[in-house]
């Protein structure tokens, strides 16, 4: 498309304005929730290590949270059951027990001594409490289940639900089995709707290298059931074009309308650069105009984030939440961050994303939402191979009267581990590095750490980009692995820690004997490697918690660690590692077994002791301890302001709006720059044809791609007034009483963001702006 003229603008403002005096002004205040994290199941001190898929509801006189999990640590391993735990006030949970397959809580217990339960999903019907759920066992107890309670207190009945008497699905002449994936929604017409997604056999376009479960051909459903639960029916779904096996998890909600709209996941794993999904492409939306039973084909939500589970929740009026996670996709699960609410008038795809509710939890996923008295409720796994069940409690929701600024969680932590109680605390992506080259030894090398709550990441790291050869010393599964570039590739121990105390993680590299020594408190193990060594252990620094080499696929460390020493040229005994641990056991409540009579200390050649500050700053070298980006609320000469540095940024409360069918957005914004020559101020659009207003150097701009229009000069530390329009396939903006300018894009829906709202790395921390809150208007003007 060509560049728009600026003799276009008026007559975009004057279509605009001419529906105007019916469209209300809408004011602005800033959301700040307040968000209490509590939980449910602890793998690190319960026996089920694997939890997930879990939902949450409030029955009766308490909250209901169930999941699936099992012992060990392992998905859709045989044993795996669903359990429940309760709670009157969601603080304190109920010790977890298995709800359908133990007769002390099921009428009628469906057995599964060696198949799999998997993802119960909760509704309240008519004063019963609901669970839709699925067994694959293989006998007769295969299928999908609806599960029903009458009673807190009481037991839970299990109907199986039957298809032409069978428990799959028959499309096509294609068997389906049935597999529920996000809790049921009662439609306005008494319809419930019960979200699964159907797998087939193997699909007719499934792309090359795309094998075993993931090439099965996959539909979006809905089961549905007009009659209280007796008899279901089954949509044929909804399916992206030529990718009939990438979906997978869909949830659904009724619009104001009475349409029925599906998110689902893009569950194409294959790299964008080999054909797959790119950051924007990860959810999927369809919608249905006969209550659930047939479905347009999928399409992408052109908004930033990952390949998982996500829920819509109805929160009064016609606001919707979605919980998910904010953050862009990346390498599949590990950029599971960041689980945030997102926020929508109307129940269209345009969900602006709002304040996180997982801190800085490690990779969060799978949440499930319930409203209760003006707040909510969201259950959701924590942990990548030990799971555990995390409840956040969310009070107030957003009144859906008001309007509201959402200022985001989406912004990478600082890159320095926190010094607290003597001990650094990383939670992924902070780490630190020796000021020298490491040098662990050529033929013997030696390491020593106390460490807390780590389950996987890197403790020691030597390689580089530079030089070829290092050392990786880290935790994979709860277990210590060590890498020395041998064709074993990582060693890894047998030995778990005990992620619920402190523990001393010892490694002795003995390259004459071709063995390593591995050390998890008073336990041992020796694990040989093929010998000699291809590259020397000198190479670069020795990185603490990553990151390394920069294709390394190495985790980034989350725990605590207390200390880690490095022993050049030393093949520590067990009984020298015992001696090293017994100086910081008592101190950190950890018993150690004493070592030999006569057993000599080693000293390290590098000693990492958070408890030394001076000498933590004298040996290592610490990245840059400022934020990358932050936004805060704060009131300044009686005004409420936002101020946002950096890459940050905060979504806009629109009323319900339909781009396609010629709505306007009108914005009217004030702004003062504080700091810095760069600025995004506004970004305006979908995540692949956004609009912005951009400040370079003393100038505003209204840009889209590669179009760039002037709105004059802005000066720093004075407040300026913007005015927006946008519909159709424009966008147009003016200063003050400057020169309005328009510029063109083709946005999916609009979505709205204060702030750069799709981070690239080019805005400074050290940029900085104002938004006066008070000053803040929308509306939407229809045709």
């Amino acid at each position: 498309m060509g560049k728009p003229s600026r003799n276009a603008v008026p007559a975009l403002l004057a279509a605009a304005l001419a529906g105007a005096a019916e469209a209300p002004w809408r004011s602005y205040e800033v959301y700040q929730p307040t968000i209490e994290r509590t939980v449910v199941c602890d793998a690190a001190s319960q026996r089920l290590k694997y939890n997930h898929d879990s939902t949450i509801a409030w029955f009766r006189d308490r909250w209901y949270c169930l999941w699936n999990a099992n012992e060990p640590p392992i998905e859709g391993k045989p044993g795996q059951l669903n359990y429940q735990s309760t709670s009157p006030d969601g603080k304190t949970w109920s010790a977890p027990v298995a709800c359908f397959a133990d007769p002390a809580r099921s009428t009628n217990p469906i057995p599964c001594p060696k198949g799999t339960q998997w993802q119960p999903n909760l509704i309240v019907v008519e004063g019963e409490l609901w669970a839709v759920w699925s067994q694959n066992s293989r006998d007769e107890h295969n299928g999908t289940y609806l599960s029903r309670l009458a009673a807190p207190d009481g037991l839970w009945t299990h109907q199986r639900l039957l298809f032409a008497d069978r428990p799959d699905v028959v499309l096509d002449g294609r068997t389906f089995r049935v597999f529920p994936t996000q809790d049921p929604i009662r439609l306005r017409s008494g319809r419930v709707l019960a979200p699964v997604t159907l797998m087939g056999p193997t699909a007719a376009d499934v792309a090359p290298g795309v094998e075993r479960w993931w090439d099965l051909e996959k539909r979006d459903s809905v089961l549905y059931s007009d009659d209280r639960g007796q008899t279901w029916a089954c949509s044929p779904g909804a399916i992206q074009p030529n990718r009939s096996w990438a979906q997978w998890e869909p949830t659904v909600w009724e619009k104001p309308d009475g349409t029925v709209m599906m998110f689902a996941r893009n569950n194409d794993m294959r790299q964008a650069s080999q054909g797959g999904p790119r950051t924007t492409e990860m959810l999927l939306w369809s919608e249905s105009r006969d209550q659930g039973a047939t479905w347009t084909p999928h399409q992408p939500v052109p908004l930033e984030t990952v390949c998982s589970r996500m829920h819509v929740l109805p929160a009064g009026g016609d606001r919707f939440v979605m919980v998910h996670n904010d953050w862009p996709a990346g390498r599949f699960v590990d950029d599971r961050r960041n689980l945030a609410l997102f926020f929508n008038h109307g129940g269209g795809i345009d969900f602006v994303p709002g304040p996180g509710i997982s801190g800085d939890e490690p990779a969060v996923m799978y949440p499930m939402a319930w409203a209760h008295n003006g707040a909510a409720m969201v259950s959701y796994s924590q942990g990548l191979h030990e799971r555990s069940i995390v409840v956040a409690r969310i009070a107030p929701l957003p009144d859906p009267q008001r309007h509201y600024l959402f200022p985001r969680s989406n912004i990478d932590a600082s890159q320095q581990p926190v010094i607290q109680d003597h001990a650094l605390r990383f939670s992924g992506g902070q780490h630190l590095a020796t000021r020298e080259v490491l040098d662990p030894g050529r033929e013997r090398s030696s390491l020593g750490a106390w460490v807390r709550k780590c389950q996987d990441g890197a403790l020691l790291d030597s390689r580089c980009d530079t030089a070829p050869g290092g050392i990786l010393v880290g935790l994979t599964g709860g277990r210590p692995f060590v890498f020395l570039g041998t064709k074993d590739h990582n060693l890894i121990s047998e030995l778990p820690l005990d992620r619920g105390a402190w523990n001393y993680v010892g490694v002795s590299v003995d390259t004459p004997a071709a063995t390593v020594l591995f050390v998890v408190n008073d336990r041992v193990e020796v694990r040989p490697f093929t010998g000699p060594l291809p590259k020397p252990l000198k190479a670069g620094p020795g990185m603490i918690g990553r990151p390394g080499p920069t294709a390394s696929l190495v985790a980034c460390l989350r725990g605590e660690l207390r200390e880690l020493a490095v022993y050049r040229e030393q093949s520590l005994t067990q009984d020298q590692h015992r001696l090293q641990a017994q100086r910081l056991a008592a101190a950190l409540g950890r018993t150690v077994a004493p070592p030999a009579v006569g057993t000599q200390p080693v000293a390290p050649s590098v000693l990492l002791d958070p408890a030394s500050p001076d000498a933590l700053q004298a040996d290592f070298r610490l990245p840059d301890d400022r934020r990358p980006a932050a936004i805060t609320a704060v009131t300044e000469d009686g005004r409420s302001l936002l101020r946002i540095s950096g890459e940050a940024s905060a979504g806009v409360d629109l009323d319900a709006n339909r781009r396609a069918s010629g709505d306007t957005v009108e914005l009217q914004l004030r702004f003062r720059l504080e700091q810095g020559d760069h600025q995004v101020l506004l970004t305006l659009g979908d995540a692949n044809q956004p609009a912005r207003l951009v400040q370079r150097q003393g100038r505003l701009a209204l840009t889209a791609g590669s179009t760039a229009q002037d709105l004059g000069p802005v000066a720093s530390g004075t407040w300026f007034d913007v005015t927006v329009s946008s519909s159709g396939e424009q966008t147009a903006a003016q200063c003050g009483d400057g020169p309005r300018a328009v510029v063109a894009h083709r946005p999916l829906a609009t979505w709205a963001y204060l702030g750069q709202a799709f981070r690239n790395g080019s805005i400074s921390a050290d940029c900085v702006f104002a938004l006066d809150v008070g000053a803040c208007r929308s509306r939407v003007v229809r045709p």
